[in-house]
């Protein structure tokens, strides 16, 4: 931290009025404030952030001052050495602002296998909280497990269904997985059918009794929602662009289905309800070819419902979460339990190849099986390709709390002279909006470069353009000018860091 970074989130104060999730102010001027932990922690849980200790919220963010620079630094200094577990070690510069005394504090991010840091004289469960917007909220029994389940290497997937016996499973699909398996693996073909199953992880052993995983269900379960009955896909047509909209004959719902059944059955079933509810249009060429072009492209929707369905999170706290499915006017929205799962962040799973998986097992065996998963990472690029082909916007992937959403809209998106990214009205959907479209985006380029004469965030890069999706900043703005040498990052070796920051290159 230098004291350029802390002037900027001082301006941004002052432009917008607001704290955000990496800036939060604490009035010092009385003395110590009473309550500082519950930041600490958030910042260190989540993204880091900087506390301005002098500046007043309540008195719209004036620079008041602080009561004493050194005794202030020294109870920081303490409380995060002292009262938190792991410790912290913040970053500390003190400032004169219009003959004013302020205190800056800088917490990062702590690695995932160290989190959560929590304030030690509420314990673990009430000292934990994670940044929403600009306020600290307690972490819900579900984050901290999630954690947990993390930092000890705990895969929900494996463990077993003790209601269920082998009778449950599909005999004749095990057989059909275990002798396709044999055939590409001489050294797993040595041992027998119990064996394999254990070793695949379809059954768990307890002591001398066998019961299949949560995987074993959910991939060879005759009935898999007869021991997790929320495991399923709600799908809804929706007559209107909102939840709570009526048709004309006064219906809330165009079309609802319940669709069970194991992960493959669930994901046909989801892609017949689309199909059955898409609008469809009919060309025919010169040479009587038929060509039908279905609303959405199939193969990108199909690529999200998989997605949805194998990485989302199976642990005992959100098994009674199921996967939803809206089809409104204007878009899709695919939603489901489980935010991004470890190190996973949104920008390193649109643009990297590697990255950890919460359901390994489940993502092994349907990658052998080869019906739902072809080859790995490709789903992301696939929708992308997909939604492109059809003249139609990038997918929009959103991580609210404890889950994940991807949105597909039916109609193309421009950037607006204002900067919000917003529909084209219209149906024409050819070079002429394609090239509006390029000249607003190169519009925002030169705005990025302007900005980032110093040091910025993507969230601070974001709240400048007032544009709400990350992923389409980073693809449309960020990872262009970077690549054509105009942006670069301030941690280099480092890329996909929580702090990473941009910086523009300055050329003679």
């Amino acid at each position: 931290m230098n004291k350029e970074e802390v002037l900027e989130a001082i301006n941004f104060l002052k432009k917008y009025k607001t704290e955000n999730s990496e800036i939060e102010t604490k009035s010092a001027k009385l003395g110590f404030p009473k309550k500082c932990y519950d930041t600490i922690s958030a910042f260190a849980n989540q993204y880091g952030g900087i506390i301005l200790f002098g500046i007043n919220e309540e008195n719209n963010f004036e620079i008041e001052g602080v009561y004493d620079l050194n005794d202030l630094q020294k109870q920081i200094t303490n409380l995060c050495s002292d009262s938190f577990e792991p410790r912290i070690r913040p970053e500390i510069i003190q400032l004169e602002i219009d003959g004013k005394n302020i205190l800056a504090v800088k917490i990062k991010e702590l690695e995932q296998t160290k989190k959560p840091c929590y304030y030690k004289p509420k314990g673990i469960k009430g000292g934990s909280y994670i940044r929403i917007g600009d306020r600290d909220d307690l972490m819900t029994d579900y984050e901290l497990y999630s954690l947990q389940s993390y930092k000890e290497h705990i895969f929900d997937d494996i463990r077993p269904t003790k209601r269920a016996t082998l009778d449950d499973l599909d005999r004749d699909e095990l057989v059909e997985y275990i002798d396709k398996v044999k055939k590409d693996k001489p050294n797993f073909a040595k041992y027998d059918f119990d064996k394999c199953l254990n070793l695949c992880g379809i059954t768990d052993k307890n002591q001398e009794q066998v019961y299949p995983t949560l995987a074993g269900v959910m991939l060879f379960g005759k009935y898999p929602q007869c021991f997790y009955p929320q495991l399923f896909v709600a799908c809804v047509v929706v007559p209107g662009t909102e939840l709570g909209m009526k048709g004309e004959h006064g219906e809330r719902f165009i079309d609802n289905k319940r669709i069970e059944g194991t992960i493959e059955e669930m994901l046909d079933g989801t892609m017949n309800f689309f199909r059955r509810n898409m609008r469809t249009s009919v060309t025919i060429d010169s040479n009587g070819k038929r060509t039908d072009r279905t609303e959405y492209p199939i193969d990108a929707l199909r690529e999200a419902v998989a997605n949805s369905l194998i990485h989302r999170d199976f642990s005992y706290l959100s098994e009674t979460s199921y996967i939803s499915v809206y089809m409104y006017s204007d878009r899709v929205e695919i939603i489901s339990p489980g935010g991004l799962y470890g190190v996973n962040k949104l920008e390193k799973i649109e643009v990297s190849n590697n990255y950890e998986s919460r359901n390994p097992t489940i993502l092994k065996i349907l990658e052998e099986k080869s019906n739902v998963i072809e080859n790995r990472h490709t789903g992301i690029p696939t929708m992308r390709d997909e939604m492109k082909k059809h003249g139609l916007p990038e997918p929009e992937f959103y991580i609210e709390r404890n889950c994940f959403k991807v949105v597909f809209r039916n109609k193309p998106i421009v950037v607006t002279q204002n900067n919000q990214i917003s529909e084209q009205v219209g149906e024409q959907v050819g070079e002429q909006v394609s090239e509006q479209v390029s000249e607003q985006v190169n519009g925002l380029h030169e705005k990025v470069i302007n900005f980032c004469n110093t040091p910025k965030s993507l969230d601070e890069i974001k709240n400048y353009l007032n544009i709400k999706s990350r992923s389409y900043i980073s693809r449309k703005i960020i990872n262009p000018l970077i690549k054509e040498g105009i942006l670069s990052y301030t941690n280099i070796n480092s890329p996909n860091a929580s702090n990473q920051k941009y910086i523009a290159i300055k050329k003679n």
